[in-house]
């Protein structure tokens, strides 16, 4: 009896109908060989071909053996590597189309890599009947392979330092945020050093740069000495280093409220004698000290950046106690204070909405410098001083206020698109949401605060960062992902390079926009290591179906450079420091004003 699921030929022409296929036309696009056929299965699970379509078998087989009919010669060929993804007459019975990838073993000693799609139909008599599409994508195979070697190399370069082999600082800040992440849950705590060598420069102007670099491996390999495996030590650049200590516990005294701080305290005094013991450097032996900062998990800091920025400030107290010592990060009581006194100001100009502001930093075509966007950037005005948001947006998460404080940027940055669409400004705006917002309560109060205003949702554009993508839960996410992607809101990775992301990741949040970041940019373009991976990252945006977005662009060189590798868009201060909205306005209409003329 005929399976149901599948419908008799009525006169239809399914390989016509499959070469017309798109999807079928873009997946082998490219391929040395295309081949069509329609096989016929037998009761006894063998099968006939019954047309072939193409340069004929040889192309893929080689001389086909006078002792065996094409099937068996097929059937052979396959590598018996693959002989399970070859295996699916099951399927194909049940009424399921097929698209598998294998290699057939050739007669003339040559292996090649085959796409082939099988859709199953039934013919009059009930028979199993498959139209197929068979093409040689060996050449595609070994493009992959090459991609793949490149990319895991480029992986290597971009999350290590290459004259010590170590992480470098990209590297660390993942394994912090990993550290941080597994922290509460584990009730632990993470320390951060940083350490500086002592009179550095000393060394290289006495010795050279080369004994200075020899030096610097030499360093690298003693703090992995007189760190635990799971510790991390990287190298943050020049003469400083960082080492995370992660999953810190009490032992002993599980009431002792200075446990992390000691054990932290034990690991500085060891590197530092560790450091002590002379090296021998081109035949020279030379004295090394180091001044080490200290920042603690969750005492010092809510985040890792904050963390870095302590541990950074306490290296500068233990050079300024003398140098070849360690200093645990303090905020001393007048600063204390001083803090406390400015998060009640900004507690006060969240909720009047008085002295903050949004200014602008375009966002522009590089080919004709058009601004199509515009990413909002808050100031905070604290009386006669404007307060750099590095100064208070820290403040602000360690005392509850980002949230109001965001709620306020969103509800601003409306009014404000809202304002320039009336003004018939075709540009939408972009604004940074904190790791806290990748949630579905807080994406569908952005979504609802966007349509209260009367804006189509694709006038704004959401950025998060890398971190936060990759930590979000997928099941409680996905649904709002549907969401935001169907009312048009348009998702950015901001900073992209800076951490690590999940390239299916990418594809499952429906990302429109990769925002390559700074620190990538301000090398170039007479980097080569910048520049390649850079590259490597406009390409693989491409690769995705993802708009590249280049940021701090400062130069024409950085422009063009940009230009000639794909990446259409970009901002920075060669086009525009942040401004005013109403000195935004002005640039655009001159941007546009510029397009009409040319």
């Amino acid at each position: 009896m005929a399976d149901p699921t599948l419908s008799p030929d009525e006169g239809s022409n399914p390989l016509g109908d499959a070469l017309a296929t798109t999807d079928v036309l873009r997946r082998v696009a490219g391929t040395v060989a295309i081949h069509l056929y329609e096989s016929e299965y037998l009761e006894d699970g063998t099968y006939v071909c019954n047309t072939f379509i193409g340069e004929g078998l040889e192309s893929l087989l080689g001389p086909l053996p006078e002792d065996k009919t094409p099937e068996e010669a097929w059937e052979e060929a396959v590598h018996p590597d693959d002989q399970e993804t070859y295996d699916v007459l099951d399927k194909l019975e049940s009424g399921e189309s097929v698209e598998i990838e294998y290699r057939l073993v050739g007669y003339d000693g040559r292996t090649r890599w085959v796409w082939d799609r099988m859709r199953p139909r039934r013919g009059p008599s009930g028979q199993l009947l498959v139209d197929g599409i068979v093409a040689d994508i060996t050449e595609r195979r070994k493009a992959s392979d090459a991609l793949e070697e490149a990319r895991a190399q480029l992986q290597h370069i971009a999350f290590h330092d290459p004259l010590t082999g170590l992480p470098n600082r990209v590297s660390f800040q993942e394994s912090l945020d990993e550290a941080l992440g597994r922290c509460p849950a584990e009730k632990c705590a993470v320390a951060v050093l940083f350490i500086d060598l002592d009179n550095f420069k000393l060394i290289n102007d006495s010795f050279g740069h080369a004994a200075g670099d020899e030096l610097l491996r030499a360093v690298a390999g003693r703090l992995q000495r007189a760190t635990r495996t799971a510790d991390v030590v990287a190298r943050q650049g020049g003469d400083e280093f960082l080492v995370l200590l992660g999953g810190i516990e009490a032992t002993g005294n599980e009431d002792d409220p200075e446990y992390a701080r000691n054990a932290a305290g034990v690991v500085a005094r060891k590197i530092r004698r560790t450091l002590r013991t002379p090296f021998v450097v081109s035949g020279v032996e030379i004295f090394v000290s180091a001044s080490i900062g200290v920042s603690l998990y969750p005492d010092d800091a809510p985040n890792s950046e904050t963390l870095l920025k302590h541990a950074d400030t306490a290296m500068y107290r233990a050079k300024d106690a003398g140098r070849d010592c360690h200093a645990l990060y303090a905020v001393d009581r007048d600063d204390a204070l001083a803090q406390l006194s400015m998060a009640g100001r900004l507690r006060t100009a969240i909720e009047r909405g008085d002295g903050l502001v949004l200014h602008y930093q375009p966002l522009v075509r590089l080919d004709g410098g058009e601004i199509i966007g515009a990413e909002a950037l808050i100031r905070w005005q604290d009386g006669g001083r404007l307060i750099p948001p590095a100064d208070f947006l820290p403040l602000a998460e360690r005392t509850g206020l980002m949230a109001p404080l965001s709620d306020w940027v969103i509800a601003e940055a409306c009014r404000q698109a809202k304002h320039w669409r009336d003004r018939k400004l075709d540009l939408y705006v972009s604004i940074n949401l904190p790791p806290s917002f990748w949630q579905p309560t807080a994406m569908r109060h952005v979504l609802a605060t966007i349509e209260s205003f009367g804006l189509n949702p694709d006038r704004l554009m959401i950025e998060i960062t890398e971190s936060a993508m990759m930590v979000d839960s997928r099941t409680s996410m996905d649904p709002v992902i549907d969401e935001l992607h169907a009312r048009g809101l348009r998702l950015a990775i901001d900073d992209f390079g800076s951490g690590h992301s999940s390239l299916s990741r990418l594809n499952q949040m429906r990302v429109s926009t990769l925002k390559i970041d700074r620190s990538f940019v301000s090398d170039l373009p007479e980097d080569r290591s910048s520049a390649v991976l850079v590259s490597s990252i406009i390409q693989l945006a491409r690769n995705l179906g993802l708009e590249p977005l280049a940021e701090g662009i400062e130069t024409e060189e950085q422009r063009a450079f940009f230009l000639e590798h794909g990446c259409e868009l970009g901002q920075g201060f060669h086009f525009s420091r942040p401004v005013k909205a109403a000195e935004l306005e002005t640039l655009y209409r001159a941007s546009r004003a510029v397009e009409d003329v040319a």
